[in-house]
């Protein structure tokens, strides 16, 4: 989504909270309504982050102040107090009448564009910065607000008795990387009990995106989110008594198991209580290496839940359990009920510990006792540290329901990075399947966002940027599965630190511009059948061999490299401003590129189909019959004519 766009979303749900809260006078102290987003501001992000509808309780407002700020405490899973202290800023942009995000100043000929939108100035960062610095040492002095006053000394009671702090800059500007010395600094200084975060236009859009649009909920900055993996944990299990019952006191044997292969591992029984509290600690940090997004209502959560509420006792019978990984297991004693764990990672079963968490947090005391009673979970614990280990372990354990190679990779850095470029623009990157819950329609429909699988980038790019065609024949499986898994894979070829979301958008553009260029071609001059059919082969070469001409074209209109121009930023920028002049040579340099695969495939005789054939197939199966004809171009020089004046027709 185009930060203007949300801007304007944004925007939006400010002047809503304004008309809903009609008698706040605080919220209406100003005439001019843009000046009163900024207290609304305040009141979105608390209504956004914390759910807290009372807002009055929370902003600090100071009389003396013209910036809007919160404090206030909450109690952590552990019980431990940690206050919050935020300072916000709110943008009064003007929109025109088209929609568009103005200049200050500029009027309607000053448009701003994406690169335009404001960055978070330097110089207001250090004010905010100085003036966290005197609530940090006690040095502020009290103003006229009692509200202030009494939260200030409370954080200050709270920091001299060793208590924690968070200190938010909410900010509806840009990041600035201006500043991260500053953050940097201001967190080696207080640590290890405060804590400084911005929250930048861009973080809020990209937690409002996984809030809305998939049905996620991010961590939250207004709590204190605790990582599993490197924290010790202690799990209590449930056993047999000895002594409990004379008659059967061999069960006592048979109530785990312990498996000593290639990685020590056990099977045990979880309460649903403990369930419970390690979700309610760790939150979705539990599942950091799952392939599956457990968060969305469907009929087999409800089911669970009904379960648990109606039958707990039938419970393990109906569930597969979950299993989890963890860097350290110790050995566990025959009668031993707790102990204690070095980090753990679900790696399947989120769907069964989030609906036992929505089950627990939602019944009675009474409820709970007996789902305690009667329910039980089998816990698979396995020791690694071995990562591709780890994932093989994902992937298999996952195989009981239909998954696909991307799946099994979807919460890898490098996807994430990926997805998380793709939010700065109106495509955004699929990196597993159905995790949009948002209606596609709708969603391209009302902010004109376009959601696109990973695989609908990969061939185009693999093509385009990689300058591999032949990879269009391949099973598309391969571009998922690392080298080590498979020695066909292509993962760790296609998805690297190389790999960005920039050139993946470009080379999907030029898919879609070199398929229109074909099928116009072929319906104009009524092609051959033989030859229509053989577009699917020559059409990736043909992708492939317009970088090539794009960048001989560019090299000659900019001779000096350091003005090399950007290729995919003008694709991406021809496409989305419809820049006709700039689509003229698109389509050009496609229909060069076109002509000289042509010209390098047709066979000498005429009508020689099965020859025809052949040549398309050795452009998608032998690499180098492309590389030869690259080569060829890469040598020939090219002039500026040879490009602008070609007929596309």
């Amino acid at each position: 989504m185009l930060t203007s766009i949300f801007y304007k979303l944004l925007d939006n749900e400010l002047i809503q909270i304004l008309d809903k809260n009609q008698d706040d006078q605080d919220l209406h102290k100003h005439k001019d309504i843009s000046q009163n987003k900024g207290y609304a501001f305040m009141i979105w992000f608390l209504s956004f982050y914390s759910q807290k509808k009372s807002y009055k309780n929370y902003i600090t407002d100071g009389k003396d102040d013209a910036s809007c700020d919160i404090i206030f405490s909450n109690f952590d899973v552990e019980g431990k107090e940690i206050f919050y202290v935020v300072q916000s800023k709110w943008l009064n942009i003007v929109i025109n009448e088209k929609g568009e995000l103005l200049r200050k100043n500029k009027g309607k000929s000053g448009i701003m564009s994406e690169h335009d939108y404001p960055q978070i100035s330097k110089e207001e960062f250090n004010a905010v910065i100085s003036d966290f610095s005197t609530l940090v040492n006690g040095s502020r002095k009290e103003g006229k607000n009692e509200k202030f006053n009494h939260k200030y000394k409370e954080l200050i009671t709270h920091l001299e008795k060793n208590g924690k702090a968070k200190f938010i800059f909410f900010t509806a500007a840009d990041h600035n990387a201006e500043i991260n010395d500053t953050i940097t600094s201001f967190n080696k200084e207080n640590a290890p009990n405060i804590e400084l975060l911005t929250i930048d236009i861009n973080r809020i859009k990209k937690d409002y995106i996984e809030f809305k649009f998939k049905e996620i909920v991010a961590n939250n900055p207004l709590e204190y989110n605790y990582y599993p993996e490197d924290r010790e944990i202690e799990l209590e299990i449930e056993r047999y008594k000895n002594g409990d019952n004379t008659d059967k006191y061999y069960l006592s044997t048979r109530d785990m198991l312990q498996f000593e292969g290639r990685m020590q591992a056990y099977i045990f029984l979880l309460k649903p209580k403990t369930i419970h509290q390690l979700f309610k600690q760790y939150k979705f940090n539990l599942f950091f290496k799952n392939v599956r997004n457990p968060l969305h209502a469907s009929n087999y959560n409800e089911k669970m839940v009904e379960t648990l509420l109606r039958r707990p006792d039938t419970f393990w019978y109906f569930n597969n359990g979950i299993t989890a990984i963890t860097k350290r297991i110790p050995d566990v004693g025959k009668n031993a009920n707790i102990f204690t764990v070095k980090g753990l990672q679900v790696i399947n079963g989120a769907q069964t510990i989030y609906s036992i968490y929505q089950a627990y947090e939602n019944a009675t005391y009474q409820q709970r006792e007996v789902m305690d009673t009667d329910a039980r979970v089998s816990f698979r614990l396995i020791r690694s540290s071995d990562e591709d280990f780890n994932l093989e372990i994902t992937r298999y354990t996952n195989r009981q329901n239909e998954m696909q190679p991307r799946d099994f990779v979807a919460n890898l850095d490098e996807q994430q990075r990926l997805q998380m470029e793709s939010f700065q623009t109106n495509y955004w990157y699929e990196k597993r399947r159905d995790e949009f819950r948002y209606d596609k329609e709708a969603l391209e429909k009302r902010y004109g966002v376009h959601i696109l699988s990973n695989e609908d980038f990969i061939i185009a790019y693999a093509a385009f940027y990689l300058q591999k065609p032949t990879y269009s024949s391949l099973p598309s499986e391969l571009f998922f599965l690392k080298h080590t898994e498979d020695k066909r894979g292509l993962y760790e070829e296609i998805f690297n630190e190389n790999t960005k979301f920039e050139d993946m958008l470009a080379a999907y553009f030029i898919h879609k511009w070199v398929l229109a260029v074909f099928t116009e071609d072929f319906q104009k001059n009524n092609t051959d059948k033989p030859f229509f059919e053989g577009m699917k082969y020559i059409i990736y070469p043909v992708i492939a061999l317009t970088k090539i001409v794009m960048q001989k074209y560019f090299h000659v209109i900019y001779p000096n490299t350091n003005k090399m121009m950007n290729t995919s930023r003008w694709i991406i920028e021809t496409c989305r401003n419809n820049d006709e002049k700039r689509k003229n040579i698109l389509t050009k340099v496609i229909v060069d590129a076109k002509s000289i695969i042509y010209a390098k495939t047709l066979p000498n005789q005429k009508g020689d189909n099965e020859k025809l054939k052949e040549n398309f197939l050795k452009l998608i199966t032998n690499p180098n019959f492309y590389e030869i004809i690259k080569q060829e171009v890469e040598e020939i020089e090219l002039k500026i004519e040879d490009i602008e004046t070609i007929d596309e027709k």
